[in-house]
């Protein structure tokens, strides 16, 4: 990835926001740009509440600690938080690790956690590798870990909760957004679409890799995994949740091959082609 400085940090009241049955989305919002120019760009966290147990996915960026940590008072009430699964090291992902392991202390890190202990060394004994395919169960619900198909950093996971279908997705269908008062808890459905250069602005600098080469081939993989776990949502870590799945893929699709596209002086073909 590759570091966006904002002029300053939101957070929307409406956080957070219960968008299915146990899954919740917060987080907070960098913004770029003033006045009618603004620009957001979602910070987002996840907690997946079963019957058992409670899965938080990324941890937010430290900016937004406190708000997170509020949240996840209201949502959790007396129960503990079981499971943390960062999607990768990045600090919007993983930078508040520590924090939620000392607010939780029967807390483990899961996921592909092959070099948290570099991080995290004193709390090296709560991190439980878990591969892709494995699940977590958290009662009347599972958390998949599923593979990356879009990612920047090579222990990047994504994930899926079997009981509202939702895919948590990280780097990937990630979107800047226009904004206006109240819109960052919109569903993609609720609020109006990106742009083709908000999203290859925000996947040039996220996936450095989409400036050179083009995501055909990640795509294909991408149908593939639907069609394995067939996403109702998905949830990105930067963007919307996702409702309009076909929509927003083309859009994502066609975001990440345009400038790369426009080097080449070659038309943008669809995804499936």
């Amino acid at each position: 990835g590759q570091c966006m400085s904002a002029d300053e940090i939101v957070i929307d009241p409406a956080f957070p926001r219960e968008f299915e049955a146990g899954v919740f989305w917060t987080g907070g919002c960098m913004v770029f740009g003033s006045g009618d120019a603004q620009i957001h760009s979602h910070m987002c966290t996840y907690v997946v509440v079963g019957a058992d147990a409670s899965l938080i996915v990324d941890t937010g960026h430290p900016a937004h600690w406190e708000k997170v940590s509020a949240d996840l008072d209201a949502i959790l009430g007396d129960r503990p938080l079981d499971y943390i699964f960062p999607s990768h090291t990045e600090y919007p992902h993983a930078g508040n690790v520590a924090r939620l392991l000392e607010k939780y202390p029967q807390a483990r890190v899961v996921g592909d956690t092959r070099d948290y202990h570099l991080f995290y060394p004193r709390f090296a004994g709560r991190l439980e590798p878990r591969g892709v395919g494995e699940k977590i169960e958290l009662g009347g619900r599972d958390f998949v870990v599923l593979p990356a198909l879009l990612r920047d950093l090579p222990n990047t996971v994504w994930g899926y909760d079997t009981r509202s279908r939702t895919m948590f997705v990280s780097d990937g269908f990630c979107y800047l957004h226009d904004h206006r008062s109240g819109e960052c808890a919109l569903l993609s459905t609720e609020r109006s679409v990106p742009s083709e250069r908000q999203i290859a602005w925000f996947n040039e600098r996220a996936l450095f890799w989409t400036r050179y080469v083009g995501p055909q081939k990640a795509f294909r993989e991408i149908e593939k995994l639907f069609a394995t776990y067939p996403p109702a949502m998905l949830a990105p870590a930067h963007g919307s949740v996702i409702t309009n799945i076909d929509e927003m893929t083309q859009l994502i699709y066609e975001g990440m091959v345009t400038t790369l596209a426009e080097r080449e002086n070659r038309p943008v073909v669809g995804y499936s082609a």
